[in-house]
């Protein structure tokens, strides 16, 4: 992973730095989904919380 700037690093803590909904996409069988997701950004990761 490439390190990214300090200021892109604050600006990502800012927006992304608590409880955020997010749209996460992927695709099945060539059809995309899209749903949305709580996540949070730290350490330069975003990490997705999902409930059954």
């Amino acid at each position: 992973m490439k390190n990214i700037s300090s200021e892109a690093e604050k600006i990502m803590m800012e927006r992304f730095g608590k409880d955020t909904v997010i749209a996460l996409a992927t695709v099945e069988d060539g059809v995309p989904y899209v749903r949305s997701v709580n996540a949070y950004y730290e350490n330069g990761a975003f990490y997705i919380i999902t409930y059954l």
